[in-house]
């Protein structure tokens, strides 16, 4: 099991980064301008193409690491992590710390029954 948490937090750890660097990106102006509603059409356009590429994401690197159940862990923590950033606007350099515990409390969460259980307990 603490492998299992600990490979979910790191995916989530790297894709809360990509975030991070998504928003800044954005509110940078590099990529929009700031007359009308420029950068937060860009922003309302990004955050649900940024949940859907970081889930399909998510669930490869879990399934590349043979992280069971892979899917069930990528699809609601990254939702989650998604709505938990959009309300926390302000505080974007949480976004790597917010995706890694919600990716590891999923992991938890979705576990297969039995694992992480000694034989004979």
């Amino acid at each position: 099991m603490g492998r299992r948490v600990a490979l979910a937090a790191g995916v989530g750890a790297l894709l809360g980064l990509a975030w991070w660097g998504m928003f800044e990106l954005i509110s940078s102006g590099t990529v929009c301008t700031f007359e009308e509603w420029g950068c937060l059409g860009a922003f309302v356009t990004a955050v649900p193409i940024f949940g859907v590429v970081a889930m399909v994401l998510g669930w490869l690197a879990l399934r590349s690491l043979s992280v069971s159940r892979a899917g069930l862990v990528a699809l609601p923590a990254t939702l989650m992590a998604v709505v938990a950033m959009i309300l926390l606007l302000g505080v974007t350099f949480l976004a790597f710390a917010v995706f890694a515990a919600l990716y590891a409390l999923i992991a938890v969460l979705t576990a297969p029954r039995g694992e992480g259980v000694v034989e004979g307990s």
